[in-house]
């Protein structure tokens, strides 16, 4: 589902090049529109993630990746920058509970000691579907054009949709509860009191802001850097990821063994992350470079550590929520917050394009915040997150 969810988002930003000149688009709208799935992602976050937690992961993981796959197969169709706006606006409506659903199946299914090397692994989808859609996109854009490409992964979307159905169950739940209340406005309310949740809070937005700026400005980036064609400018793009997701797993697995050797105590992660996020900052030592092999290896090494990171900190999200089935809300609102930030990464980054002509302000800020989020997480996330439930 992730690899089939970032390819689709990947699909985009190799064919931006090619489809910001058939709609005549300036570096700020090119921007907008890498943006616009996110306006609708955002803010069906948390409604998407609550309805997740009583309809479960096997329906809304089905109906999410129908819905954006239909958004593809009419992007695709699209003639007009308007209605080709309004498939991005529904793709991400589609995707909005995405990783609700990969923690929530975490959470049931994954040992605690496991969970911050499943969730990494689990992440590495992200880069795996990056790589493909980008080096697929390039192939088909160069070869059928850009719409060809994007209703040939809503198809594939759409095959997934009818596997997940017919083969994901739930686990049985052994164990007895006592009835809970309704998830409600103000328990969300009551999480923002836990300095941990904000903690975790802090670095989720951090890092998807840099996530989503080299998701949204790669291609572009190695095309003004590095002046290769379309399919050159795939083919590294790729690269990048596909080490990504390798060392992710390397690093992630490493870091874990050390921090858990003498026996499991989920805060700790919160090293992990912070460890994650400082390599992450070597993004910042891009504007130094102008040639291929250290610019990869800077992106690379970056984006490794940045999934790692993600994954760490995810799982120490699923590891300090007392109440296990209320975990695709929780994070649905750690999500609606991230990516409410995230949004502004493809805008902003086009403005700065637009106004120095270079991306070397992009960088720097990323680079910073990512080291001040990292020390934040080691200063506040200490404790367990326990949801306070309204009295009626």
């Amino acid at each position: 589902m992730y690899v089939i969810s970032y390819g689709d988002r990947a699909a985009l930003s190799i064919a931006l090049p090619t489809l910001g000149k058939e709609f005549t688009l300036s570096p700020v709208q090119m921007g907008w529109v890498s943006s616009s799935f996110l306006w609708s992602y955002f803010l069906l976050n948390l409604p998407s993630t609550m309805l997740l937690d009583r309809k479960g992961a096997r329906l809304i993981g089905s109906l999410a990746v129908s819905i954006w796959s239909f958004a593809m197969l009419l992007g695709g169709m699209a003639h007009n920058i308007t209605r080709f706006l309004m498939t991005r606006i529904l793709l991400g409506v589609g995707e909005a509970p995405t990783f609700g659903v990969g923690a929530t199946v975490v959470r049931s299914w994954a040992l605690p000691k496991e969970r911050g090397s499943v969730m990494t692994i689990l992440l590495t989808g992200m880069q795996l579907g990056l790589a493909g859609g980008t080096i697929a996109g390039a192939y088909l854009i160069a070869f059928f054009g850009w719409r060809f490409e994007f209703m040939a992964l809503g198809v594939i979307g759409l095959v997934w949709a009818v596997i997940w159905w017919l083969v994901y169950r739930a686990p049985a739940d052994r164990t007895s509860r006592p009835a809970r209340a309704p998830f409600s406005l103000g328990s969300i309310r009551n999480l923002f009191r836990s300095r941990s949740f904000l903690g975790i809070l802090i670095v989720q937005c951090t890092q998807n802001y840099l996530n989503f700026l080299v998701m949204s400005w790669m291609p572009l980036y190695l095309i003004h850097e590095l002046h290769i064609d379309i399919t050159g400018t795939g083919n590294r793009t790729a690269l990048c990821y596909l080490a990504a997701a390798a060392g992710a797993i390397v690093i992630g697995r490493i870091l874990e063994h050390f921090t858990f050797r003498n026996g499991i105590h989920p805060p700790r992660r919160r090293f992990i992350v912070a460890a994650c996020l400082g390599g992450a900052a070597t993004i910042g030592f891009l504007p130094r470079f102008h040639t291929m092999t250290p610019i990869l290896l800077i992106l690379g090494g970056s984006l490794a550590c940045l999934i790692a990171a993600n994954g760490a900190n995810t799982a120490l999200l699923t590891d300090l929520v007392e109440e296990g089935d209320k975990i695709g809300t929780v994070t649905g609102v750690t999500l609606t917050c991230s990516n409410c930030l995230g949004l502004f990464a493809p805008i902003i980054t086009g403005y700065i394009i637009s106004y120095t002509g270079r991306f070397d302000i992009a960088w720097y800020a990323c680079s910073a915040s990512l080291v001040l989020a990292g020390a934040i997480s080691i200063i506040l996330v200490k404790n367990p997150i326990s949801i306070i439930y309204d009295e009626k």
